[in-house]
């Protein structure tokens, strides 16, 4: 997450177990999809076919936000498996009046985790 104003007011950015990367804006705690972008394959299916992520491999994930004038600049990327090799995976521009109006400015950043059992390692936080 990041940009994080409040608890209705963020950026968010990550995969789902539908194998969705996803790049969501929470504003006045309304959440808006800004990008989705199918990252790894299998047919999702809530009952026969629950998780789409690998298990038992490591995944890297890696967050930029940045703001050029009046526009956020979201891009998401990931390394499975530590190779170094990072992939972007989804990207979007959140401007002006595009559902709502753009977090133009700095706030707090963090990490989440829904319905799943993880280990995190390696967080950093850097501004560039």
């Amino acid at each position: 997450m990041s940009r994080i104003q409040d608890g209705n007011n963020l950026y968010y950015a990550g995969i789902r177990v539908d194998g969705q990367a996803v790049i969501k804006k929470k504003q006045n705690g309304i959440y808006y999809t800004l990008s989705s972008n199918k990252t790894f394959s299998g047919v999702y299916n809530r009952n026969l076919n629950p998780n789409l992520l690998p298990k038992n491999i490591w995944i890297g994930l890696k967050s930029e936000t940045y703001t050029l004038k009046d526009e956020t600049i979201i891009k998401l990327y990931m390394d499975v498996n530590r190779t170094g090799n990072w992939k972007l995976i989804t990207q979007t521009r959140d401007f002006k009046k595009s559902q709502g109006y753009p977090i133009l400015t700095s706030g707090f950043a963090g990490i989440r985790t829904d319905f799943m059992d993880v280990e995190f390692d390696d967080y950093k936080l850097e501004n560039i």
